[in-house]
């Protein structure tokens, strides 16, 4: 299946077209493609050498070599490759997520198209045309998280669709018991922790640690996410169920300059939920454990509750971007069982 989405870019607002919508039912079978190829965070850039070789190398290296939000240390958004078209052939084809940027004069400003499974499935191909390297730079400063977001997205349902296949079974089941929700979740978790509206599962590694956590809050709290009132009852709820090893230790989330080093947003995920998120830093209280955490919130209002996922991830000598978004591939799957 084919999708495309083109649209034209000025300075002061940004027109969509769609050219061509999803297939369905019996078009979408006479349809095959192969799967795609490319490791986790993977994308190739496709650059004419006139732009390359001018300051928007700087500005296309920003965008997609900079700063995953929300992790303790530097991690590019993606592992770039970049090659002139001419080098462009089949072999290229076929991976996950690819970028083409090309100058033409005839284009007033900017335009960019957003394909999906052109070759391969699934895949993300965007392709930009600048009018020249002044006009791309002016389209990558002001669209750059929009532009960033496809291949971050299609990331999440890459890994999504990979934990739909091959998950615990354990958290699961434990998950439908107590919140009466399915989860998909790492199928190497292989630790569980149980409460009352509580759930933490982890695969209790010394590395690349990734855990799950799951927890429900009064449904009154919705006006109060996106505030620093999360954070404090996100506080409140690790510090009764996830101790440390001592008394003096527990988890907290990471603070400066007395405040909390999150970021907070409300989100629409691709399947129409809406819900609140929020990304940071942890701690081990008086302790020398920490990492990254993501955290989505779903209104319950059937049980009258929020029900609170979040993936945390403990890797002190290993990169944590891809941990992170598998984690929070995790945290989309949660879903009323029906």
């Amino acid at each position: 299946m084919k999708r495309n989405k083109w649209f034209r870019a000025g300075w002061t607002a940004l027109c969509m077209a769609c050219l061509m919508s999803a297939c369905g039912g019996k078009e979408e079978k006479k349809v095959s493609l192969g799967n795609s190829k490319g490791l986790p965070g993977e994308l190739l850039l496709i650059v004419d050498p006139s732009l390359w070789k001018t300051d928007a190398r700087d500005s296309l290296e920003g965008v997609f070599k900079g700063s995953v939000p929300a992790l303790p240390q530097h991690e590019p958004m993606f592992r770039m490759m970049r090659i002139f078209p001419e080098n462009y052939s089949a072999k290229f084809s076929t991976l996950r997520n690819i970028v083409e940027v090309r100058e033409d004069p005839k284009v007033e400003n900017v335009e960019m198209g957003v394909a999906y499974n052109v070759k391969a499935a699934p895949q993300v191909y965007v392709s930009i045309k600048a009018h020249d390297a002044a006009a791309l730079n002016c389209f990558l400063s002001e669209y750059r998280e929009r532009l960033t977001g496809y291949f971050v997205e299609g990331e999440l349902r890459w890994e999504g669709a990979l934990l739909k296949k091959k998950y615990s079974a354990m958290v699961d089941k434990a998950s439908r018991e107590i919140f009466g929700w399915s989860v998909k979740t790492p199928s190497g978790i292989r630790s569980m922790k149980r409460a009352e509206d509580f759930l933490w599962a982890s695969t209790d590694l010394p590395d690349q640690d990734m855990n799950y956590v799951c927890y429900a809050l009064p449904l009154a709290d919705s006006a109060r996410m996106l505030t620093e009132r999360w954070v404090e009852l996100r506080d409140s709820v690790m510090k009764r169920n996830i101790p440390g090893a001592k008394p003096e230790n527990w988890m907290t989330t990471t603070y400066e300059n007395g405040q909390p080093l999150v970021v907070q947003r409300r989100v629409v995920l691709p399947d129409g939920r809406e819900a609140y998120e929020m990304r940071g830093l942890w701690e081990m209280r008086r302790g020398a454990l920490g990492g990254p955490f993501v955290s989505l919130a779903f209104p319950d209002p059937e049980h009258g509750r929020l029900l609170v996922a979040e993936g945390f991830i403990y890797s002190p000598k290993s990169k944590k971007r891809d941990l992170v978004r598998r984690m929070e591939a995790a945290l989309r799957t949660l879903a009323p069982v029906r």
